[in-house]
């Protein structure tokens, strides 16, 4: 059913690290007590998991069984610029997600129908465009297409335009995933985190593809009392810090951190770049920090964080147009949209996006047991980091139409396409996709080298080849597996499915040192990829190496304890037993 949002004020009464309207004691009392009443396994503890280094915290909220079932993960991470603040969002984390994703496991939220069917109350085609900055002269057509497609339709509101509307769920998760899921204390605190959170990944990306070369900011501009203590934090153990201005013209303020320690680096510390968006540059800026304290590790672990808004750099050298700004500011001379009402800042930053021709469109996910105040928000337009650029409403629709229902239907409905858009590489993609899960591996691997052959956009030839080679691997070409996998790899040298799927060929081939360095190379870039741990101990089991496979099975094990083959091989391999088992990814060994 349409619903309407109306904004109360909201006022600030807390104000040190982040602007809340409740303390974070009152919000971590607060979740704790609605907890105990519910017969709901959410949240098992909090845990501070920083060494302390640094003096930054960071906390785990570690899932309880009903929460992990949902969200498909064991821990949410928090962070603040006090112990407090840090564990608050680690709870709020875990509450965002629980919602969003018990929301979309809900089918009583979705109608499923298509644009032609619901155009009177759902969102113009025009925004549809939008949303994949297509501009082509293909877009009319591949609208046509669309406005026929199939989609799970639900309920939100335009907070721009004042009004309920219909939203294609399937079309804005394929673009936004969960980014731009949020909670709060109220309405007011929840919606305003999830805007900043899709502008600060929107501003991000155009700044990393385009690799713009942003004003730095003074630091010691900086005057909130809290921030200049954790720029004092870093400076005490020599971290280097480099913010930067990347509000570009969306009229809100965001801060880019760029940190490096250069004693720890590149041995036992990585470079990390992230940013902070929120109505005021002091509190940007503090996000900004709180998030490299998450990310960075404390500088001496030798942990590696997975990025998301912002890419990894791997040398100073390829951050160099970050590192030599494009002039200085101070943080006063960023946009600065605060009030003490946080009703007035989410209109603000509404009416910033909206001089910019980009609507906030919020879906309302709260939980109905739980009762945290829980959003998604869209903006159509904006930008991420890996999607939506160099897309468009014609590869979009066809790969709705390869994940969402019945293999053999979307084949019916991507020929259709091919007529209608002809020597599209994309439709043979997903022709080839749709092949796939259908497991005709002959014809998936002809329709991924039609793909190449259609003059496909260089961002997306790594992920043509890479599918191209789970083709050979399943009809056990392994050496051609590979083959296409070390093309894909020389296109994008990060994707850990290319070396997982290189390891997984050599080790059939039993070729089992250069399988093992694969899967090396795969946790140097994921360390938390439990199957890759599994994957090196079945090696070293098939070389003989008994101590060795046990050690690796148990690192598996430790992160996750539900890989079946990994904790068959162990009891084998601790009661004595050889043989058998089984290998990488499951497969007999």
């Amino acid at each position: 059913m349409p619903y309407t949002i109306t904004l109360k004020d909201a006022y600030k009464h807390f104000t040190l690290d982040q602007d809340k309207v409740l303390t974070p004691e009152e919000t971590v009392g607060r979740f704790r007590r609605k907890l105990a009443s519910l017969d709901l396994d959410i949240l098992a503890e909090t845990v501070r998991i920083d060494n302390g280094r640094i003096g930054i915290p960071v906390y785990f909220s570690v899932c309880g069984r009903d929460a992990e079932a949902v969200t498909g993960t064991r821990k949410q991470m928090g962070k603040g610029g006090t112990p407090q603040q840090a564990e608050a969002s680690a709870v709020m984390e875990l509450a965002e997600r629980f919602s969003f994703f018990s929301f979309c496991r809900d089918d009583a939220h979705f109608t499923l129908d298509c644009w032609d069917n619901l155009k009177e109350r759902a969102v113009p085609l025009e925004m549809i465009a939008r949303s994949v900055h297509d501009t082509s002269e293909d877009v009319d057509k591949a609208l046509e297409i669309f406005a026929r497609l199939p989609l799970r339709w639900t309920w939100g509101y335009n907070l721009t335009r004042k009004e309920a509307v219909l939203i294609p769920f399937d079309w804005f998760f394929a673009i936004n995933e969960f980014n731009g899921t949020s909670a709060g204390n109220c309405v007011e605190e929840a919606l305003l985190q999830g805007l900043c959170e899709v502008v600060e990944r929107h501003v991000s990306s155009l700044v990393s593809r385009g690799r713009l070369r942003v004003p730095a900011i003074d630091l010691d501009t900086a005057r909130d009392p809290l921030v200049r203590e954790m720029l004092a934090k870093y400076r005490a153990v020599g971290i280097e810090l480099v913010a930067s201005d990347f509000s570009l013209n969306t009229g809100i303020p965001t801060v880019g951190v760029l940190a490096y320690d250069p004693a720890t680096f590149p041995h036992r510390s990585e470079i990390v770049w992230t940013a902070g968006t929120t109505p005021d540059p002091e509190k940007a800026l503090s996000r900004a920090l709180t998030e490299v304290a998450q990310l960075g590790g404390d500088f001496d672990t030798g942990s590696n964080y997975v990025a998301s808004g912002l890419p990894k750099f791997r040398t100073l050298d390829e951050a160099a147009f970050i590192r030599k700004a494009g002039g200085t500011v101070g943080l006063c001379d960023l946009p600065n949209l605060s009030d003490a009402n946080i009703r007035v800042e989410v209109e603000n930053c509404v009416d910033a996006l909206a001089g910019r021709g980009m609507e906030v469109l919020v879906i309302d996910v709260i939980h109905p047991r739980l009762g945290v105040p829980a959003f998604y928000t869209i903006i159509p337009g904006a930008h991420f980091r890996e999607r939506a650029a160099g897309t468009s409403v014609g590869m979009f629709t066809a790969k709705i139409m390869a994940e969402k229902g019945d293999p053999f239907r979307a084949l019916g409905g991507l020929d259709r396409m091919e007529k209608a858009l002809p020597g599209r590489y994309y439709v043979h993609f997903y022709k080839g996709m749709a092949y796939l899960e259908s497991g005709r591996h002959p014809e998936a691997l002809e329709a991924f080298e039609r793909a190449l052959g259609r003059d496909p956009k260089e961002e997306d030839i790594p992920t043509i080849l890479v599918y191209a080679a789970v083709c050979l691997k399943e009809l056990g070409r392994y050496s051609e597996s590979i083959a296409a996998a070390r093309r894909a790899e020389g296109y994008d040298p990060e994707r850990t499915d290319v070396f997982n799927l290189m390891g997984f060929c050599y080790f059939k081939l039993r070729e089992h040192e250069k399988a093992i360095a694969c899967f090396e190379r795969s946790i140097e870039l994921d360390p938390s990829s439990a199957i890759d741990y599994a994957n090196i101990a079945s090696n070293y089991r098939d070389m003989g190496d008994r101590e060795r496979a046990i050690h690796y099975y148990r690192l598996a094990l430790e992160i996750d304890p539900g890989i079946g083959f990994a904790r068959e091989n162990l009891d084998r391999l601790t009661m004595g037993k050889t043989g058998g088992g089984s290998g990488p990814n499951g497969h007999g060994g």
